[in-house]
């Protein structure tokens, strides 16, 4: 084939991820970035001191954790619409040639093809907010008072002691979760910035040797 010539990847390369899940273990090979990491710790360091320490009310955790699932849901969701329908746009205008020259070209970093590490940097975020969507969803129809989560909670042994547990923890994880989704919207800003800038410079240097060749 053309590209076999060419490249030094085969055509099957390309299309060797299955299902989402292949892309998402693959992109764990991507690293996080370290100051949202660590902002995120901080953020969910805090909620933790307020749950366990400050404001320990089981009552006001358990709000706040459906109130939040709430509004993280209806966030993402959103969101989620924009990004996919701007990333779709923005990959089908893009130019093939280029794209085959970065999946010949291997990330340092990571090791996989720089072809695949974009796009799994953007897949990941979609991924991210697919998975947080799903928990806030749950969180809304199955733990609301009375609902499933507390009928099954209030039937075990200190079923008090579990419920403040769970109120703390979902706490916790629910406030860092929206923490983080916004930042890694921040991180996509970047990333499409970083895109099209390279495809900007991949044109400018199919020009300048167009015209050295003139």
């Amino acid at each position: 084939m053309v590209y076999n010539m060419r490249y030094r990847f085969k055509e099957s390369d390309l299309t060797s991820e299955k299902s989402l899940w292949d892309v998402y273990v693959l992109s764990r090979k991507i690293l996080p970035n370290r100051f949202q990491v660590i902002f995120v710790i901080c953020s969910m360091s805090l909620l933790a001191i307020n749950a366990f320490a400050l404001n320990p009310n089981k009552a006001y955790l358990l709000h706040s954790v459906r109130r939040w699932a709430d509004f993280g849901f209806n966030f993402s969701v959103t969101t989620l619409g924009f990004l996919i329908a701007g990333f779709t746009i923005f990959a089908t205008i893009s130019k093939p040639t280029m794209m085959l020259a970065m999946m010949d070209h291997v990330h340092k970093a990571s090791g996989l093809p720089t072809l695949k590490y974009n796009f799994f940097a953007f897949i990941g975020v979609f991924i991210s907010y697919l998975f947080f969507s799903a928990v806030y969803l749950m969180i809304i129809l199955l733990g609301e008072p009375g609902g499933v989560f507390a009928s099954l909670a209030y039937r075990l042994p200190a079923s008090e002691c579990v419920v403040d547990a769970a109120a703390k923890v979902g706490y916790v994880i629910v406030g860092g979760s929206l923490i983080s989704l916004l930042l890694s919207l921040k991180s996509f800003v970047f990333n499409t910035y970083a895109t099209v800038m390279n495809f900007l410079r991949w044109e400018y240097h199919e020009m300048h040797n167009n015209d050295q060749n003139s």
